[in-house]
């Protein structure tokens, strides 16, 4: 009977045989269910239950079985769902971000090469600059040296066979603007390289005598101009050079030019006259001869004229008045600065 209710081979599932079996430490489901399977076998068919308890603990050892596959099956689907989702969620972000770096990434690639070009046009404009100022500086200087080179050459020695016209143009030259306190000592040496020692001079004699007329005419009309407007050869050794000279009597040059004037006691004839030629701008014609030594290769006589006279009549209107004006001046009315001014006495106080 008992060989009926139990299966043959029931020795090899008892207690003894099944405990000493070692346990696997695979996470599998599967085997999970079969070791629970089995565990429940080995209690179910041991010797001392009943065929009935056998069959219904099969029955409930099945059930539970599926129970747990299903469960665990259901698990995995859940989990499995939802790690998709978190992934293509993921993906989404990712994908987004990385969208977003990209064009982070493109526009400041995009600025640093506008800023690296603004940069090197920068640099460029700044080099061509200093080359450019670099030429102007070494043409400047080349320039300068030639000029110094010029200069050395003119004033240490003065050719002794220039002519005589070369020599007028350059004497009118200098003294264009007059000449100052602080004139040239090129100048200076010019002069006295191409005229004689005794060179007469209007009223007066020696290159000194002239160079100290144009100084008081100087300061008397600083603002007189000297313009050549022809040159003549009137003779085989003499030149003539007409010229434009102009100045304004300012209360400086009436001081220094018509002091007389300058001094009348107010409401007389003199101040009436000192009145109306202050602050006048005066335009004269005139002219310059030299006279050459060809012997010595030197000026002998200088001659200036310029019309004064002709002037103070347009603007005074009588030649009484013009008399008045030049009867103790120290300028003549060729318009050349007189040579004895401290023997020129005349006081205008009772006319």
């Amino acid at each position: 009977m008992q060989a009926t209710l139990q299966p043959p081979g029931i020795h090899t599932l008892s207690d003894g045989v099944i405990g000493s079996v070692a346990q696997r430490s695979s996470r599998n489901v599967g085997r999970q269910i079969y070791g629970y399977i089995n565990e429940q076998q080995s209690r179910l068919y041991s010797p001392s239950r009943s065929c009935a308890n056998t069959t219904a603990g099969l029955v409930t050892l099945a059930k539970d079985g599926m129970g747990i596959e299903k469960r665990h099956l259901d698990d995995v689907r859940t989990q499995y769902s939802t790690t998709r989702v978190r992934d293509t969620k993921r993906y989404k972000l990712s994908g987004s971000e990385r969208i977003d770096d990209k064009e982070e990434d493109d526009t400041t690639e995009s600025r640093r090469e506008y800023y690296r070009k603004k940069q090197q046009r920068y640099r460029e404009r700044q080099r061509k600059r200093e080359e450019m100022l670099e030429n102007s500086t070494r043409r400047l200087t080349d320039e300068i040296g030639q000029l110094k080179r010029l200069r050395d050459q003119l004033s240490f020695q003065v050719p002794r066979c220039l002519a005589i016209w070369i020599v007028a143009t350059e004497y009118l030259r200098i003294i264009r603007r007059g000449i100052s306190h602080g004139a040239g000592h090129n100048d200076v040496e010019f002069l006295q390289a191409t005229m004689a020692p005794d060179v007469l001079i209007d009223t007066g004699s020696g290159v000194d005598a002239l160079v100290k007329k144009w100084n008081l005419f100087t300061q008397w009309f600083p603002d007189v101009r000297i313009q050549l407007k022809q040159l003549k050869q009137i003779t085989e050794q003499s030149v003539v050079a007409l010229t434009t000279t102009s100045f304004s009597i300012t209360t400086r040059g009436m001081q220094g030019a018509f002091p007389h004037l300058f001094k009348a006691r107010e409401g007389s004839r003199c101040a009436q006259i000192a009145a109306r030629l202050r602050d006048q701008h005066v335009v004269l014609q005139g002219s310059v001869r030299f006279d050459w030594d060809e012997k010595s290769k030197h000026v002998i006589r200088l001659q200036h004229q310029a019309d004064m006279m002709s002037m103070l009549l347009g603007m005074l209107g009588n030649l009484e008045d013009v008399a008045l004006a030049f009867n103790g001046a120290h300028i003549t009315p060729e318009c050349v600065v007189r040579d004895d001014l401290g023997s020129v006495v005349f006081s205008c106080s009772t006319v």
